[in-house]
């Protein structure tokens, strides 16, 4: 059985904190938890409704979309990490040593998970900037005028495979970068 797993975009209209000629864009699989910020928005493609999810598939699709995007992004330049960084935890038996910030797909991955955890930020160089957090499976991306690549080419690259659909939301109901 083929099993709901799809990419919708929109484009976020205001500058917010990014220069003048920046263009926003959200990126998020579907369908998504149920989740009120995401309902507000006007998003309606929510798993509990949709026959074909499985939780197992959607997961490890969702880890391929996250992975491709950093492998595209990184064709841009190096990910620079402008946010605080996430710290690893350590053991008791180890508490003296400082600890270390998570991998990069962690940064990503855990404020994606977890809405109690601050927003993470990336610069791939000086050109295009990656925000996630709030607990919400959506990916912010801002492009700068003179970025290589544009985000139809960002988005053909990265949903391979898999069905693409724009949807424009109440971006202020999901956004915590303005």
């Amino acid at each position: 059985m083929e099993h709901s797993f799809l990419i919708n975009w929109g484009e976020v209209h205001g500058s917010g904190e990014f220069p003048a000629g920046w263009k926003r864009y959200a990126l998020w699989p579907a369908p998504v938890n149920e989740d009120v910020c995401f309902a507000e928005a006007g998003f309606k493609h929510f798993k509990y409704e949709d026959e074909q999810w499985s939780e197992p598939h959607w997961d490890a699709q969702a880890e391929i979309l996250q992975q491709r995007l950093l492998e595209v992004l990184a064709t841009i330049g190096a990910p620079v990490l402008l946010s605080e960084p996430l710290l690893a935890k350590r053991a008791l038996a180890t508490l003296w040593k400082p600890r270390e910030p998570l991998p990069l797909a962690d940064q990503l991955r855990w404020p994606i998970l977890d809405d109690s955890l601050p927003e993470v930020v990336l610069r791939f160089g000086d050109v295009l900037e990656l925000r996630t957090g709030g607990g919400h499976e959506l990916y912010w991306i801002a492009l700068s005028p003179d970025c290589p690549l544009s985000f139809d080419q960002l988005l053909a690259q990265l949903a391979v495979g898999w069905p693409v659909q724009q949807v424009q939301l109440d971006w202020g109901k999901l956004s915590f970068t303005g």
